[in-house]
């Protein structure tokens, strides 16, 4: 059943861990967060799991943060961070002894991997015994004020049977509560465990629905265990597939090559086309159509069309998106964006003049700066690229080329360089794109270039005649 409708009170949430910046996976799931958020005219909020000290780093919170700007992930509320968020935990769990539905355990390591040898020999399921569930407050209070150390664990009700809860993808999913065991939930520092900190968060932050990928699935028992102790309500699930590696093997991860979002949009993608991408990857859109902005996105995103089958990430689709994103650009908004992305260039002025030869020819803004570099710093020369042209006598040609260029009227354009050279070539019985590619070498160094004549206009009399009368000065030093 399709979710379109308005839906009142609708809160969603996205909860990184600021001990990596901003991957790929978690970025895609955040998409559809937004998008449900917005659909439904609900709120998105963003919270920060950092109770993990050891691994937590300010940079990464940094990037995350920035990484969803950038992707205009625009959050409503937050960020809020887990580790302000102590004092909840523990008045939680606080409540949760009192009334029975928790309890002290002071089972050491050691006696902890006793049981689970005894488990895996008998093959029974490795759950915790429940040792401590019956202490006595006496027994308890007299661990306590011996400091020996302890964890808190939900008493999970004898009896409770099929934990179920019908996923909004999937449909009816069920666990059997005996092979869950009495989880812990609290360190005895006082610093929760991931389970019990995401259910009293989400029940403090009234959040409605949790979207997210299908690693999680198994987490859901265990959390309704914790809302239903807390006696909150449950709110509703969606697990979706996480993007597979490009063998398909497994969901996408560092170890398969998989990147930041920094790293893209290092590499030259575009933030509209990442999110496009994602939607590829995870929903079926609208007439199956292949390029969709994100205010789109917002108008027509349905989660029941999200994707139930894994998706291959696909490095060569998404570079062809980002060239048809790049090419949907007008030359001033291509101008801004490499501007924007190219900090360092010595020559951000010159951009402008050079985007409409190269518009075509780049699927992402870092392509800008081999195909151009040329514009900017002298060319090195590779005596190897010359043989190519198998042209005798190349700089006896190369004096030729010179001397007609000097005799061309002033400013150079290229409509009639083309014309020149094409009658030069003719006149010194050479292949014209032999004579063609002489001069891209001579200016260039390189046998790939932007439109030549055009790049030669843009670069001018003065550089021009400067690297071919380099290249004829040099021209004997080559090791021939």
């Amino acid at each position: 059943m399709s979710e379109t409708t308005m839906q009142a009170g609708v809160r969603v949430r996205m909860a990184p861990s600021p001990t990596g910046n901003l991957h790929l996976g978690t970025a895609y799931t955040t998409l559809f967060n937004y998008l449900y958020a917005r659909r439904m005219g609900g709120s998105f909020i963003l919270r920060i799991e950092d109770t993990d000290q050891a691994r937590s780093n300010p940079e990464f919170e940094k990037n995350i943060i920035e990484g969803l700007k950038w992707l205009g992930l625009n959050w409503d509320e937050g960020p809020f961070h887990q580790i302000d968020r102590l004092p909840s935990y523990k008045s939680a769990s606080e409540r949760l002894i009192k009334s029975g539905k928790a309890y002290y355990c002071f089972c050491t390591s050691a006696e902890l991997e006793v049981e689970k040898k005894k488990q895996q020999e008998g093959k029974r399921p490795i759950v915790y015994s429940g040792k401590c569930r019956s202490l006595t407050n006496q027994e308890v209070a007299k661990k306590l004020a011996e400091n020996v150390k302890f964890v808190v664990r939900l008493r999970v009700p004898e009896g409770r049977g099929v934990v179920k809860f019908n996923d909004l993808l999937h449909g009816e999913i069920s666990f059997d509560s005996n092979l869950l065991g009495d989880m812990v939930i609290m360190r005895g520092s006082g610093v929760p465990l991931y389970n019990f900190a995401v259910v009293v968060d989400d029940i403090d932050m009234n959040i409605s629905h949790v979207l997210r990928g299908d690693d999680h699935i198994s987490n859901t028992p265990k959390q309704i265990l914790i809302f239903e102790a807390l006696d909150a309500d449950i709110p509703k699930f969606a697990h979706w597939p996480m993007i597979l590696n490009p063998d398909r093997i497994g969901k996408l991860s560092k170890r398969a090559n998989a990147t930041s979002i920094e790293d893209f949009r290092k590499d030259g993608f575009l933030p509209e086309t990442i999110l496009n991408y994602f939607s590829l990857l995870g929903w079926t859109m609208p007439d199956d159509q292949e390029i969709i902005s994100l205010q789109e996105m917002e108008e027509t995103f349905d989660l029941s069309k999200m994707r139930l089958s894994g998706a291959a990430f696909n490095m060569e689709k998404l570079e062809w998106l980002n060239g048809e994103y790049i090419r949907k650009f007008t030359d001033d908004e291509l101008t801004q964006r490499l501007q924007e992305y190219l900090v360092d260039h010595p020559d951000k002025q010159a951009i402008a003049q050079i985007v409409p030869l190269i518009k075509e020819r780049i699927k992402k803004l870092s392509d800008f700066i081999p195909l151009t570099d040329f514009f900017f710093e002298k060319p090195e020369y590779d005596f190897e690229i010359l043989k190519k042209l198998k042209i005798e006598n190349i700089r006896d040609v190369l004096i030729e080329i010179k001397n007609k260029m000097e005799s061309l009227p002033k400013p150079w354009s290229a409509k009639l360089f083309e014309q020149t050279f094409r009658d030069l070539a003719e006149e010194l019985s050479l292949p014209v794109v032999s004579c063609f590619q002489l001069i891209r070498i001579a200016v260039s160094g390189k046998l790939v270039t932007p439109p030549l004549f055009e790049s030669i206009e843009i670069l001018g009399n003065i550089k021009t005649l400067e690297r071919i009368n380099d290249l004829i000065l040099r021209f004997d030093s080559f090791d021939k």
